[in-house]
């Protein structure tokens, strides 16, 4: 019987299958895509935003950039005196605002009585309240003396006071053709005055303003 020279023939199956496991397991990780990073999308590409500074004289036509152009404005400083005046102004356009508002409202109420349900005794109150309101409005216009020491000025002021005065007189004659025997008519009419002079009114104080920048050569 011949002999046998490795008295234990298996001991090199054992290394050969951890070694065969070792070779699996590299190309299995191998074949995994690589993980994706926090921030980042699976399959993009990163490119690096490059700056090109370009010395007088070698400009390249290729590159186009973009230059915020600051906007010129152009200041005026007023004197104290004329900055009061026209917040003044600015002021009585905002309280006839309002009157306006106000005059709207009960006059279409008192239009569509059937629907809104106001009586003849509220609707009168609150025309007899509109119409003191106009009154303070014109007075306080009054007290605005304009500057003198700008052309044109007085005049056009004379005209912003003029138009205050018929608004006055135009919520005046409302209330009076609420309490006309008519259908209504006078009314109407007053009313319809009444918007008309507060339109010149706002128009009368624009002339003012333009006035002022001209004279002080605002552009």
């Amino acid at each position: 019987m011949a002999s046998n020279p490795d008295p234990r023939p298996g001991r090199w199956i054992l290394p050969l299958v951890v070694l065969g496991m070792i070779l699996f397991t590299w190309v299995w990780i191998n074949r995994l895509e690589p993980p994706e990073v926090e921030g980042t999308v699976a399959g993009s590409t990163s490119s690096t935003s490059t700056s090109v500074v370009t010395e007088p004289g070698d400009e390249d036509p290729t590159v186009s950039e973009d230059v915020e152009t600051p906007e010129e404005t152009t200041t005026t400083t007023l004197p104290p005196a004329i900055e009061v005046y026209l917040t003044n102004l600015a002021e009585d356009k905002e309280a006839l605002a309002a009157v306006v508002d106000e005059l709207n409202q009960v006059n279409d109420s008192w239009e569509n009585r059937a629907e809104t349900g106001v009586t003849y005794s509220e609707t009168e109150a609150a025309f007899v309240a509109v119409s003191e309101q106009a009154v303070v409005f014109s007075e306080t216009v009054e007290l605005h003396r304009p500057p003198a020491d700008v052309a044109g000025l007085t005049d056009a002021h004379q005209r912003v006071y003029e138009s205050a005065l018929a608004v006055t007189e135009a919520a005046s004659d409302a209330l009076a053709g609420l309490r006309a025997p008519d259908t209504g008519e006078l009314r109407r009419e007053a009313v319809v005055e009444f918007r008309a002079a507060a339109a010149t009114f706002d128009q009368n104080v624009d002339q003012i303003n333009e006035i002022i920048l001209q004279g002080f050569g605002a552009g």
